[in-house]
């Protein structure tokens, strides 16, 4: 039987195959790298277990592997639950953003309208406090009735036929109404509008 080798028998054994492994040496070496590997991972898996279940600060006294990976599934999904309503939270604020941001624009062409608005009534309000300026730009000032009269006596009329000039006082004469007296009809039909 196999199992029941003594040890004598198990040294012969190694001895056989340390002259083996001088013919064969990658094959044992490897043997036995992969062991030493095998147990590194392991003893790196517990301490990652070890680290996992002092992270978890459990109150559970069983500290045990699956005791830890079942802890840590909990936590895990508590987690992407609280991710999940965080995602909720952020795609409505952003829905509301996009929103205040429509509504900003829409307030700033308002009152874009508004400003243009209040300019013009103001350029009315100016208008008609200052309506002098306006209405010397836009027409003639009128001129009353002109009368020429001669200063010196005219050579080719006889002295005879000049009168002398009497007193300086004349009888009044009615004053009908000429084309120039009138207001223009344009400054009229402006003033009607501005009212």
């Amino acid at each position: 039987m196999k199992g029941s080798v003594p040890i004598d028998e198990n040294v012969d054994i190694a001895n056989k195959k340390s002259s083996c492994s001088k013919k064969n040496g990658a094959k044992v070496h490897r043997k036995i790298h992969k062991a030493e590997r095998e147990k590194l991972k392991r003893d790196h898996m517990n301490d990652l277990f070890l680290d996992l279940t002092n992270a978890l600060e459990s109150a559970n006294q069983n500290t045990g592997k699956s005791s830890a990976l079942t802890d840590t599934i909990r936590i895990i999904q508590d987690l992407q639950a609280q991710v999940d309503s965080l995602k909720k939270k952020n795609s409505v604020l952003l829905a509301e953003s996009k929103y205040i941001a429509v509504e900003k624009d829409e307030l700033k062409e308002e009152n874009s309208v508004i400003e243009g608005h209040i300019k013009k009534l103001q350029s009315q309000i100016d208008e008609r406090v200052h309506p002098q300026s306006l209405w010397a730009s836009e027409c003639n000032p009128v001129v009353g009735p002109v009368i020429v009269l001669p200063l010196q006596n005219d050579p080719k009329i006889p002295e005879a036929v000049t009168k002398q000039p009497g007193p300086n006082v004349s009888k009044p004469h009615a004053r009908y109404p000429s084309p120039s007296d009138s207001w223009p009809f344009n400054i009229l039909s402006e003033r009607a509008r501005v009212d």
